[in-house]
């Protein structure tokens, strides 16, 4: 019980200050070491990505091409529809050409020349497009670094990649990944002939119902066909 002669307690500005600093040091201590989940991790960032595309039957998304070579300078720039059913399976339509890969045949389709080309076998050795990346980043490159970017005011992770082998169709590949839900919105890819193409993807649509007929593909009546030899390796 306090005394009739004690003096009430003042508390100065400098008492107060002095609180609100030691409460601001304790959540300082609570958050800083919590900050460490938001650093990029480039090997966390593709298991995530790897898991987003896998965790869908198909996934539909347009996507955007601009390519630029020291040799032939400036291409006509792509528009077109990418599908996907992973790890492998895809389609592409861009244009009048169609491409689409089953579980082991490759269908390409020009409606120019009216011809359809079949190969079976040897897929994954083909030269790099569109669906490349989707299924064998870890198969065909390793990270580079991994950094917090901004591309068009969206969060992305942007991770860099390099190829295993020096005989790859594409040595350098940079890959732009959305934060909020760990897909691609962006890629640059640089091939052996130091030609570099930029992708971006927008409107991903996943498992829509019709989609699951896309990966494969019926000659149209009058093309000629025409079956390529096995390619091995």
């Amino acid at each position: 019980m306090q005394s009739e002669n004690a003096k009430p307690i003042q508390r100065t500005g400098f008492q107060l200050r002095h609180g609100v600093v030691l409460i601001l040091v304790a959540v300082s201590s609570w958050i800083v070491p919590s900050c460490s989940v938001f650093a990029c991790d480039a090997d966390s960032t593709l298991t995530a990505f790897e898991s987003a595309i896998q965790s869908n039957k198909t996934i539909r998304v347009n996507y955007a091409k601009e390519s630029k070579s020291l040799l032939f300078g400036k291409r006509p720039a792509e528009k077109g529809t990418l599908w996907l059913s992973p790890p492998q399976r895809y389609r592409v339509e861009s244009g009048a050409q169609v491409f689409v890969r089953g579980f082991d045949t490759l269908w390409s389709y020009s409606q120019a020349s009216k011809q359809v080309t079949i190969r079976v076998g040897g897929l994954d050795s083909l030269e790099f497009g569109p669906a490349g990346f989707f299924g064998s980043v870890r198969t065909d490159f390793f990270p580079v670094d991994c950094r917090r970017d901004t591309l068009e005011q969206v969060e992305c992770w942007r991770v860099r990649l390099a190829a295993k082998t020096e005989t790859a169709a594409v040595q350098r590949l940079t890959l732009w990944i959305d934060v909020r839900n760990n897909l691609p919105v962006a890629a640059e890819y640089v091939d052996y002939n130091e030609e570099t193409s930029h992708l971006r993807f927008s409107d991903y649509r996943p498992d829509l119902p019709k989609d699951q007929g896309r990966f494969t593909f019926t000659p149209p009546a009058g093309a000629e066909v025409v079956v390529l030899p096995a390619k091995k390796g």
